[in-house]
């Protein structure tokens, strides 16, 4: 993207507002202490949240931004148009938004769609004279940055202004939830079927490490050393004590328990099945368009009725779900025997293909997996914190790009027929509302099993 075919024409150097301060390479050694200089890796800075790419895809190609943000593994998701990058801003946190524009009068009807409903730093790329950039920043934007840097000077500039902005470096986590149970980790208020429980400080954060390590027999000392920081010695009684306040505030019968289990000569153990819920991202006042999700469910139900194979009902959910942009990839599994198998995929590895054409074997230790012979649903905001309770799948994503994982499973009466896996590149993972919309995506498409009528289905293991 030229100055010329922006802004229609370059400025003198001396009008920019920006100054750039060259600093010579032998001084900065020489001055700085050792260590304090060290240039940062930008995979390092990767924000938790996509980086939302507004204008034509040629010109982000052109600038190197696509190609720089493959190679450093940051998130990012694309917008061609004012109002699919409204959308995007609204279902979803946004870490920046960075904006190419070909035309003058294209950039202000996207930030005015943009701004009210994303705090994220607004960034133009553009190389426009003096007024215009005042203009721009008086609008909202938060920098204008020349692409004639190249993207390594774009992207160092961008991790400046994503140092100030708390919520781009946050956890993609703010609810733990399970049977009844639910844990807000912002405002760290804890709720059990409706009714707020008054947890101290000690008990919520001794609620909070087993919810987050939900299956794992966690060992005294582990849970002492983590929620208190003393020596193990110091607080096994402490800690009995305080498990026991903790079953009596949640309703929980230690010889029957729902929530958590003692671990004869070990430790605790919670039972339940943990789902990692995003946060709603910042919308306007009115609340995010609901119409597009509502348009979304009407073209699945309307088009399943045409399907006449599993096959092809499969491909039209993957499409009507692929249009929404909840999520960067996904594929929906049938269970056959004793493993899994692949009925359709969108946007996955080349790589991961390979891995599961032979089948998923239908093992707890794949998180796919667990959601079939569990009958729940799963959701985590990053493999990386959950390979221990999946190692399996751990395992299958050593070389993937995407993070946060929500596994549903798909239902042919009271059995279960397979599951459906969505994933994103961001750890942040799905919020209430995308949780909700895919829930009834894939009961809809449950409704078109039983009219097509598929082979009988697995029963539901008992487990």
């Amino acid at each position: 993207m030229t100055s010329g075919s922006f802004w229609g024409g370059r400025v003198n150097a001396a009008m920019q507002v920006e100054v750039e301060v060259e600093v010579d390479e032998k001084i900065r050694v020489a001055v700085e202490p050792a260590g304090i200089g060290r240039r940062r890796h930008p995979g390092e800075s990767a924000p938790s949240q996509p980086v939302l790419l507004v204008g034509p895809r040629a010109a982000f190609d052109r600038a190197g931004v696509t190609a720089w943000l493959e190679q450093y593994s940051w998130p990012s998701v694309w917008a061609g148009d004012v109002d699919r990058a409204k959308w995007l801003a609204c279902i979803q946190r946004i870490s920046m938004v960075v904006v190419a524009v070909g035309e003058t009068a294209t950039v202000w009807p996207l930030i005015e769609a943009i701004r009210p409903v994303t705090n994220s730093p607004l960034v133009v790329l553009a190389d426009p004279p003096a007024p215009a950039v005042i203009a721009l920043v008086a609008a909202g934007v938060d920098a204008v940055i020349s692409p004639s840097g190249g993207p390594d000077e774009v992207f160092a500039r961008a991790v400046a202004l994503l140092r100030r902005v708390e919520d781009s470096w946050k956890p993609g986590v703010r609810y733990l939830v399970t049977d009844g149970l639910r844990v807000d980790l912002r405002s760290q208020v804890c709720e059990s079927r409706g009714r707020v429980l008054h947890l101290s400080p000690t008990e919520y954060a001794l609620l909070t490490f087993l919810m987050s390590h939900p299956g794992q027999a966690l060992a005294t000392h582990t849970i002492v050393r983590k929620v208190w920081e003393w020596p193990a010695a110091d607080g096994r009684n402490a800690l009995r004590i305080f498990v026991n306040r903790l079953r009596r505030k949640l309703g929980d019968d230690p010889h029957n328990p729902s929530y958590i289990e003692s671990v004869r000569g070990t430790g605790y153990r919670f039972v339940g099945n943990v789902a990692e819920i995003g946060d709603s991202c910042q919308a306007a006042a009115d609340g995010p368009a609901i119409a597009p999700l509502l348009d979304a469910l009407e073209k699945l139900a309307t088009g399943l009725v045409c399907c006449q194979t599993v096959e092809t009902a499969t491909e039209h959910l993957l499409t009507c779900l692929d249009e929404t942009g909840y999520t960067d990839a996904m594929a929906v599994f049938r269970v056959q025997g004793k493993t899994m198998q692949l009925v359709g995929q969108r946007h996955m590895p080349v790589r991961w293909l390979d891995e599961v054409s032979a089948g998923v074997p239908l093992r707890h230790s794949y998180a796919s997996a667990h959601s079939v012979l569990s009958g729940e649903t799963v959701i985590f905001a990053d493999i990386a914190g959950a390979g221990k309770r999946f190692p399996s799948t751990a395992r299958y994503s050593t070389h993937s790009e995407y993070h946060a994982r929500m596994f549903i499973p798909l239902f042919h009466g009271d059995q279960v027929w397979g599951h459906i896996g969505l994933v994103r590149r961001a750890r942040q993972s799905f919020d209430f509302t995308s949780t909700s919309f895919f829930r009834s995506a894939t009961a809809t498409f449950a409704l078109a099993l039983g009219r097509i009528n598929p082979s009988t289905p697995t029963p539901r293991p008992t487990i």
